[in-house]
């Protein structure tokens, strides 16, 4: 359940099959929403991205090197890997302000990310919810346990 007053709590609540439909994905993974058009004219285009939430809200990020985030920072970030065709690939989703941002950094640069995505939030509550939605909006096949 959405907090009431919140930009979210308006939306619709959604089943993980219409989430799905909407937030961009390739297999497991959660795809970036393209670049802001506006900007196209500007050449400031390749310095921000969208990611889409399972909500359907789409959150503009602000790109830069997988180092240039500061650990401590109470803000959203996307840690993702580029494709070939120019999309990016979240490899991890969370805040750099938590204590397993460094190893997750260590981790993200092992499995192929250059990038971080940097969302600023007004509040801690903010930036939780933020990564829910887009957490949400990651495929999780089934997972089928086999004891013996």
């Amino acid at each position: 359940m959405r907090p009431s007053g919140s930009k979210l709590s308006s939306l619709p609540s959604m089943d993980g099959a219409a989430a799905w439909a909407m937030a961009p994905t390739r297999g497991r993974h959660l795809v970036d929403d393209g670049t802001p058009v506006a900007l196209l004219a500007t050449g400031l285009d390749s310095a921000f991205r969208y990611w889409r939430g399972a909500s359907g809200v789409r959150f503009v990020f602000s790109v830069c090197d997988i180092h240039g985030v500061r650990t401590g920072e109470p803000a959203v970030v996307v840690l993702a890997s580029v494709g070939a065709d120019g999309s990016r690939e979240a490899v991890w989703i969370g805040r750099a302000d938590h204590a397993e941002f460094r190893l997750a950094r260590a981790a993200a640069m092992a499995a192929g990310a250059s990038e971080a995505h940097v969302h600023i939030t007004g509040t801690p509550a903010g930036a939780r919810r933020i990564i829910a939605d887009l957490k949400q909006a990651v495929p999780t096949p089934p997972l089928s346990l086999a004891f013996a």
